[in-house]
């Protein structure tokens, strides 16, 4: 028995063209323009996809395993802010603790993965020197073992995604990129001082992206030759930043996205404070300080912590500092990334129908988000 066809008229958010979008869950059957008023129609885009996601919705993926309703609340919450599509982020931690965390992780996601597309791990072979680190712990970085990444792929059930590494932090940092690419995982150099020949060597060995760049970065460094201004002038087919307006400030932003084009991806970095308030949150063992103005500060050190960014905010913040149309920065925020991953993701014919519908007057707002043909959110659901 056929499944029934759902009708969905909206504006491209590119072309500002109506289209009738007939949806056979999962897929978009068939997409047409029509003539219609477009006036009083929403605007229709692909789901965000959101590559570095270490928590929401006061859930923290870097503490003590979660349970299943801590899985639930944390998809669900990323899918009322229009994420269609993101990876579970596990940074740095105690040896052993991979262990208890992953597996339980790989667990969750084989039995319910809703919105989540695999892992992402950021460490733990990073660079340990002051000021590349972050809210990283040195003393929990080894150097780069193959073997060990085989290891946690397997223990995540083979959700692992995409690692973040300092490639030319140990003996066997190529040997990791490259093992890494072999088992269809995607590399992003993070956290990192690779420049000029040890940069090169990584992106021949297979990386393909810098993670967060302008972060994971001293605030000193000599004026030409930094790792900043080599990923920007390298090869590397794609650089993910943060548009909070808090990790880089806005002149800073408008400098790296403008530099990097369309080799730009938008992430959130988020920690279980985004979608929140002010308080006091958890990122794995850091206390993080949450104030009015979202801004995320570890405790202890002092630094930066992840963002209370969301994904659809991150869009219109992006758009608003670079004074781009939205639609430009929502490509960055969800064509551009699931196509690094290898995800088939559009408003095309035949594609996964994960979508948004919004209204960009008199200021943004996400009406509705479809899963896999499916209404998961309304507007009409919030308080």
């Amino acid at each position: 028995m056929s499944r029934q066809v759902i009708v969905v008229e909206a504006r491209h958010y590119r072309t500002g063209e109506v289209v009738a979008v007939e949806l056979e869950p999962p897929f978009y059957r068939r997409i047409v323009p029509v003539r219609r008023d477009p006036r009083h129609l929403p605007w229709i885009a692909p789901g965000l996809v959101d590559i570095q996601v270490n928590g929401f919705g006061g859930v923290d993926l870097n503490g003590p395993p979660i349970d299943r309703e801590e899985w639930r609340r944390l998809c669900r919450s990323l899918l009322t802010h229009g994420c269609t599509h993101f990876l579970a982020t596990v940074i740095t931690r105690p040896a052993d603790s991979y262990r208890e965390l992953l597996p339980a992780l790989g667990e969750l996601w084989a039995e319910e993965p809703a919105n989540c597309v695999g892992f992402h791990l950021e460490g733990p072979f990073l660079r340990p020197e002051e000021g590349y680190v972050g809210v990283h712990d040195p003393q929990w970085m080894p150097p780069a073992d193959p073997e060990w990444l085989c290891w946690a792929q397997k223990a995540c059930g083979g959700g692992c995604r995409m690692i973040t590494t300092a490639p030319e932090a140990s003996e066997r940092g190529l040997d990791l990129v490259r093992a890494a690419v072999q088992g269809g995982i995607r590399v992003a150099v993070g956290h990192s001082a690779a420049m000029g020949a040890a940069l090169e060597r990584a992106i021949e060995a297979g990386a393909s992206l810098w993670t967060h760049l302008g972060n994971g970065l001293p605030h000193l460094l000599p004026k030409w030759e930094n790792p900043l201004v080599h990923a920007l002038g390298s090869k590397l087919p794609y650089a993910s930043v943060i548009p909070d307006g808090i990790h880089l400030p806005p002149h800073a932003f408008r400098a790296v996205a403008r530099a990097l084009g369309d080799r730009l991806i938008l992430i959130t970095d988020a920690i279980a404070a985004a979608g929140m308030g002010a308080g006091s949150y958890r990122l794995g063992d850091r206390q993080v300080d949450v104030d009015e103005a979202g801004r995320a500060v570890d405790r202890a050190s002092g630094r930066l912590a992840g963002s209370t960014l969301s994904p659809f905010a991150g869009v219109f913040r992006a758009a608003a500092c670079l004074d781009r149309p939205w639609a430009e920065c929502w490509e960055a925020f969800s064509v551009r990334p699931a196509r690094w991953l290898s995800l088939r993701h559009g408003l095309e014919e035949g594609a996964e129908a994960s979508f948004c519908l919004l209204s960009d007057e008199p200021e943004p707002r996400l009406l509705g988000t479809f899963l896999r043909g499916e209404a998961v959110f309304s507007d009409q659901e919030r308080p």
